[in-house]
């Protein structure tokens, strides 16, 4: 048997020093069914790594997750048979984007979501 859907994100040791600027974004969405850049591409040679993600959502039906512009999947698609989620991850190993790709919140239905990112650009 295999996965529905799967993704393989890439993990690192650690954020490269070159070019290295951190950033954080919070927000909240009502409806989250499209794509929603949260994180814009970091231009030609740089790349986006995330360090720390908390996910939350009230309704059951949202099953947020984070994606990448091509729609590839980084972190989620997380499900609940109530409202309520909430989702903490701290990246032992940073999670990194595929090189100048924006970082996307998506959810499979309308819904309340928030998101709170802590990340870094950096060149690699």
């Amino acid at each position: 048997m295999a996965l529905d859907a799967i993704a393989t994100p890439t993990t690192v040791e650690e954020v490269p020093f070159k070019g290295r600027t951190f950033w954080t974004i919070t927000g909240h969405e009502a409806d989250a069914s499209t794509a929603i850049e949260i994180q814009a591409a970091p231009g030609a040679g740089k790349s986006l790594y995330l360090l720390h993600v908390i996910i939350t959502s009230t309704d059951a039906d949202a099953q947020p997750q984070l994606q990448d512009e091509d729609d590839n999947v980084l972190f989620g698609r997380f499900f609940t048979s109530i409202g309520g989620v909430v989702i903490v991850r701290d990246f032992t190993r940073p999670l990194k984007l595929r090189t100048n790709k924006a970082l996307e919140l998506k959810a499979a239905a309308a819904g309340n979501v928030s998101v709170y990112v802590e990340g870094a650009i950096a060149e690699g």
